[in-house]
């Protein structure tokens, strides 16, 4: 995946912008970052599945599976086949 910018100023109780300028799976990226980074997603733990994230945050669930590949990428999540994403210890 090309290196991807993610968008300053998205909490963990942020809304995403459909209509912004920044691409809705950099929003979502943002979103969670900031959920694992202030503990509303523990370490080993999962953050919520495909649908879930689908659900919450009416996104397709090809932007949610490119947004926890990303969060792959750069070390905040691992994805285990057939169980979920889970929180990687933070160091």
């Amino acid at each position: 995946m090309a290196e991807a910018s993610i968008p300053a100023g998205y909490g963990p109780d942020s809304e995403l912008d459909h209509e912004g300028p920044d691409p809705v799976w950099l929003q979502l990226a943002a979103v969670l970052i900031a959920r694992i980074e202030q503990g509303v997603y523990q370490p080993q733990r999962p953050i919520p599945s495909i649908a879930g994230l689908v659900q919450e945050f009416g996104v397709a669930r090809g932007t949610a599976r490119k947004t926890t590949a990303l969060l792959e990428e750069r070390g905040f999540v691992r994805i285990v086949a057939g169980k979920g994403v889970f929180v990687l210890p933070r160091d």
